[in-house]
């Protein structure tokens, strides 16, 4: 530890490897034999346990060397040797929100964004510019293709392999991934109203369960759900559904087929 004053800079490790342009806040924590390298910023209260890389060299066949970064914001756990590669693109960045538990092994490619408060279990593989939104959970040893989006507050199983868009509030399983239900628990945790969550399990029946085709069942929620008390939920679920590039992940699981 570093003190200058009354103010102390952040705690290092006298093994961690960090790079001069990298950007501590005074209260981080940065574990035995960690790596930062190049532009990395690290906010406040966060602690990266024993061998974390953070911005090594994208792997991807069109980074020509040009200046990127990873930005991480505050009070994130980053478990033992977790990797996070810096972006492709000139002055692109791979960025991590707040609050995040980020477990052992790990790895985030390059561009990609994780929101806040997300809980990535031991293993997980993200690819090249995934995005994973605010309260995501998902299990260990899951591999999810580049470019996909995990929405808000959806879990997604163990041993899993996403390779399409899961929605919103989704909870979701399988090699290939499958929607099984609503994240009924996460919602609960989330302090969402039964009001609310019954809702949203009617919005997922007309898209997973009805037989339309996704265009008409995105019509027919917002005409029927959009307006009431969770009008917030349901205008997001429509918007992540209406931007998808790579698909929403559609079919159900197949005991789910028929409810």
């Amino acid at each position: 530890m570093q003190c200058h004053g009354n103010r102390c800079g952040p705690l290092i490790h006298p093994t961690a490897i960090i790079s001069p342009q990298a950007q501590l806040a005074p209260d981080c924590e940065i574990g035995p034999f960690c790596v930062l390298e190049g532009r990395v910023t690290v906010g406040a209260r966060t602690r990266l346990k024993t061998g974390v890389v953070i911005g090594a060299e994208p792997m991807d066949r069109k980074y020509q060397g040009e200046p990127t970064a990873v930005n991480i914001g505050t009070d994130n756990i980053i478990f033992e040797y977790a990797t996070v590669h810096r972006a492709t693109g000139p002055d692109n960045a791979t960025s991590i929100g707040d609050r995040n538990f980020i477990m052992s092994y790990v790895h985030i490619a390059h561009n990609c964004r994780i929101g806040s408060d997300c809980v990535l279990t031991s293993g997980v593989l993200l690819g090249g510019y995934v995005e994973i939104e605010d309260g995501a959970n998902i299990g260990g040893r899951t591999g999810v293709h580049q470019f996909c989006r995990i929405g808000k507050l959806a879990m997604v199983g163990a041993h899993s392999y996403v390779n399409q868009d899961i929605p919103p509030f989704a909870l979701a399983a399988g090699n290939p991934c499958r929607i099984l239900d609503i994240n009924r628990t996460g919602l609960e945790r989330a302090g969402f109203s039964p009001e609310k969550i019954t809702i949203i399990r009617d919005a997922f029946r007309l898209i997973f369960r009805s037989g339309l085709l996704p265009d008409t069942a995105l019509a027919r929620i917002e005409v029927e759900l959009l307006s009431g008390p969770a009008e917030a939920e349901i205008r997001h679920l429509l918007e992540f559904c209406r931007n998808s590039k790579r698909g929403i992940l559609l079919k159900s699981s197949p005991e789910q087929e028929g409810q």
